[in-house]
């Protein structure tokens, strides 16, 4: 199975961001960025049980697979 992007949505009410993303990262997410003013880890994972396993840690909203945005090629007869 390739890897699946992901985004960890950290529970506001958890007191250490730091703490939750060391429990991430030990259960298997490759994290790529934290970003902490959103309280979101995105990263990567291999395996379906993986995503089941996060899901499950304390201090865990949310997991769910990072969206793609793709863009038509520029038009000049498009205003951007």
């Amino acid at each position: 199975m390739a890897d699946r992007n992901v985004m960890v949505l950290v529970d506001k009410n958890t007191s250490s961001l730091e703490a939750v993303e060391e429990a991430v990262r030990k259960n298997g997410v490759k994290i790529e960025r934290v970003l902490r003013g959103m309280g979101t880890i995105v990263g990567s994972v291999s395996d379906d049980q993986t995503i089941e396993r996060v899901r499950a840690l304390k201090g865990v909203k949310s997991i769910r697979d990072e969206g793609e945005i793709s863009l038509p090629p520029m038009d000049p007869s498009v205003p951007q």
